[in-house]
């Protein structure tokens, strides 16, 4: 079998959720944007105060341009920037509907009822999935990130409101040390191969490429530098996931934690004693006078009850017959994405 789409793409897509290669066209004429990041000096901060007047500063004028709203999750570095909101700002809680879903607008009523925000939760279904992800990929001529089409509503629903701006908690994991599970150990090149890979492409493709170049940069004598890789390969992919979903709504993104960069190494004994970010836990205490932060799953969607009856790709590009129970649901929807972003991609 020869597919007619490239193959380092269809490998990609799977184990990083994008295609990581500038240039790379799935086809003659099709080519996704590459994640564009927009170069800008940086703050170094050290302390949850130095972070504290940082996003001060930064927040205080974004604050005063008008429509603008801050997307708020259950999730402490969102809440953390919306504290620093004036009081009636509109906030956007995004609630799945899923029976059993995790559910987030809870802790995010509380974050907002005590910084007097003007809550607003967005319910999104199967259905507005089904609808809106082929004009997403049509734009992005791309699969999607599974966070793409309740973002699109989410910024669909401010933009009806009059915003045009949305401000974001990303970057905060990244720089603060919040992927705590991919910073839980020292890993040995092949095993964080191994452990990050979102999908693996030998196990769903009949003709996978090699994904190892893009980990190559990153490798060192002991092992593979983890932090910086999931500053740029894991940071680029979601920059473009969000770029799009807001984009696509009419709405522009402002991320503060993208402005700023640590002085110091992350304290690594602390994260993995469960000190996960622990600079902005204690601002985060500091904002919100000593109240607990919820604990939560970022950005929870319930793929695995929405995929639940799905018995995997049809396409001759994928393996057959399919091992479609080996697979998590978010890892389904990847793999249910790109079959239709290829049926998509036959009238492009």
């Amino acid at each position: 079998m020869s597919t007619k789409f490239d193959r380092f793409c269809l490998s990609s897509c799977l184990a990083f959720r994008y295609v990581t290669v500038s240039g790379k066209s799935w086809k003659k004429g099709l080519a996704p944007e590459y994640p564009h990041v927009e170069l800008a000096e940086q703050i170094a901060v050290g302390t949850a105060g130095e972070v504290d007047e940082a996003l001060a500063k930064l927040l205080g004028f974004i604050a005063k341009q008008p429509g603008v709203a801050v997307l708020l999750s259950g999730g402490i570095d969102s809440a953390i920037v919306a504290s620093y909101m004036p009081k009636g700002t509109l906030a956007i809680t995004i609630d799945f509907e899923a029976e059993g879903a995790v559910g987030e607008s809870v802790a995010a009523s509380r974050y907002a009822e005590k910084m007097g925000l003007d809550h607003r939760i967005v319910k999104v279904s199967w259905d507005d999935y089904q609808g809106t992800m082929d004009g997403l990929m049509r734009r992005k001529n791309a699969p999607l990130h599974a966070v793409e089409p309740a973002l699109f509503k989410a910024a669909s629903y401010a933009a009806s409101q009059g915003v045009d701006t949305l401000v974001l908690g990303n970057g905060a994991d990244s720089t603060f040390g919040g992927l705590d599970k991919l910073l839980s150990r020292d890993w040995t090149f092949d095993d964080f191969v191994r452990r990050y890979t979102f999908v693996d492409p030998t196990k769903a493709l009949k003709e996978p490429v090699d994904i190892l170049k893009i980990y190559e940069p990153y490798r060192t004598p002991d092992g593979i530098d983890f932090i910086a890789f999931l500053k740029t390969v894991h940071g680029l992919g979601i920059v473009q996931a969000f770029g799009n979903a807001i984009g696509a709504a009419g709405c522009k993104t402002a991320q503060p934690f993208e402005d700023l960069k640590l002085n110091h190494p992350l304290d690594l004994t602390r994260i993995r004693a469960g000190e996960s970010k622990y600079i902005l836990r204690e601002l985060f205490s500091r904002r919100y006078d000593g109240m607990k932060p919820a604990e939560k799953i970022p950005f929870a969607r319930p793929m695995d009850q929405w995929l639940k009856d799905w018995r995997g790709p049809r396409r001759e590009e994928f393996l057959s017959p399919f091992p479609v129970a080996a697979f998590t649901g978010d890892q389904k929807w990847i793999i249910y994405c790109l079959e239709r972003f290829l049926n998509l991609a036959e009238t492009l």
